[in-house]
């Protein structure tokens, strides 16, 4: 008797976690930022993919590092961001040229991601893949 119930309770619980394991999977959804920019990103293997509803961990800015300071760059300031190298502290260096002309060095962080959506589904990609991204 004292072997069916352990069974019985070993079914039980193989069977919870089998279908708690059974999530949706890292989803298609890519964050909805309020503004609707158009970028066209470049990656570390020269594959350009143009996006919509474009965001940085779903915010409508970059926020990085400039020396010790941490720096805001919003996207309706940026014409191009370009890597110009791996940084320090697991970062990768960029050089944002914006549209007055003005140019500054940014470090990101290289687990962050830019989102995006396509006409073929969603887009995401890690700052360290990341080799220019021009916004519209």
């Amino acid at each position: 008797m004292l072997i069916k119930r352990s069974l019985a309770v070993f079914a039980v619980l193989f069977i919870w976690a089998t279908l708690l394991g059974m999530g949706t999977g890292p989803g298609t959804e890519v964050p909805l930022p309020e503004i609707n920019f158009k970028a066209t990103v470049r990656d570390d293997q020269d594959i350009t993919t143009k996006v919509t509803n474009a965001s940085w961990e779903g915010e409508v800015f970059f926020m990085g590092t400039r020396g010790k300071g941490t720096v805001t760059v919003f996207f309706e300031k940026i014409k191009k961001l370009t890597a110009t190298g791996t940084g320090a502290e697991n970062k990768s260096d960029f050089q944002v040229t914006m549209k007055n002309g003005d140019v500054v060095a940014i470090s990101l962080d290289n687990d962050q991601r830019f989102f995006g959506t396509t006409d073929y589904g969603t887009f995401r990609i890690l700052a360290k893949n990341i080799k220019e991204i021009t916004f519209e």
